[in-house]
C-alpha cells in the first residue's frame, strides 16, 4: 500500500485536506515552519495583516504523533465518506459547507474563544454533519458500540478524559448542527 492509493481514491476535497495537513505537518515536523506562523490570532490578522492565518488555523493538526495520526485518520474516513456519499458528484457544495462553517468557527472564535488551532473544531462539524446524514449506522468507539448521530459527542468527551478542551469539540457540534439544520431540516419543515 503506497500513498498513492490512499491519497488517489479520495475525492478532491478531501485529497486537498489531507495533502494540505500532511503538508503542514511535515514542515513543521522538519522545523522548516513553526507553529506559530499557522495559529489563530487575531490581532496578528487586524493588525499586521496576515490573513494565512484564517486558513492554517483549519488545516494544521499537530506535529508528527498520535494526535496527528487520529486527526488525519477521523479527517480521511468521515471526510471522504461525506464528500463521496452525502455530497456524490457535489464537491462545490462541500467545500461550501466547509466555508461556511470555518466562518462561524471564526466569528464564534473571536467572540467566545481563546483556540489557536480550530481544526479539531472542523472535524467535529464533519463528523456531526456525517452522523446526522448516516443516523442509522453503528460505530465502534474503543469498546462500546455508539449510533452515528453521537459519534462527534463520544470523541468529545474521550478528549475530555485524555486531558483535552471540550470547547472546541462544543464549538464544531453547534457549528454542525447549525449547518444540518438549515440545510436539511428547515426546508422539510411546512
Amino acid at each position: 500500500m503506497n500513498l498513492s492509493s490512499i491519497i488517489g481514491h479520495q475525492p478532491p476535497v478531501t485529497r486537498c485536506l489531507i495533502l494540505a495537513s500532511v503538508g503542514l505537518m511535515v514542515l513543521c515536523s522538519l522545523d522548516v515552519l513553526s507553529p506559530f506562523s499557522l495559529y489563530l490570532n487575531w490581532q496578528l490578522i487586524i493588525y499586521e495583516l496576515q490573513l494565512w492565518r484564517l486558513v492554517t488555523c483549519f488545516l494544521f493538526f499537530g506535529t508528527f504523533g498520535l494526535p496527528f495520526f487520529w486527526n488525519t485518520y477521523v479527517l480521511v474516513f468521515y471526510c471522504s465518506s461525506l464528500e463521496d456519499v452525502a455530497f456524490h458528484s457535489k464537491s462545490a457544495d462541500f467545500l461550501w459547507m466547509l466555508i461556511c462553517g470555518a466562518g462561524m468557527l471564526l466569528v464564534l472564535t473571536y467572540f467566545f474563544g481563546n483556540t489557536y488551532f480550530v481544526s479539531g473544531a472542523m472535524i467535529d462539524l464533519m463528523t456531526y454533519v456525517w452522523g446526522r446524514r448516516n443516523s442509522t449506522a453503528r460505530m465502534q468507539v474503543l469498546f462500546f458500540t455508539v449510533r452515528a448521530p453521537y459519534l462527534p459527542w463520544v470523541l468529545a468527551w474521550i478528549s475530555l478524559l485524555m486531558g483535552g478542551s471540550i470547547q472546541d469539540h462544543l464549538m464544531g457540534i453547534a457549528v454542525g448542527h447549525i449547518y444540518y439544520y438549515f440545510e436539511d431540516v428547515y426546508p422539510l419543515l411546512p
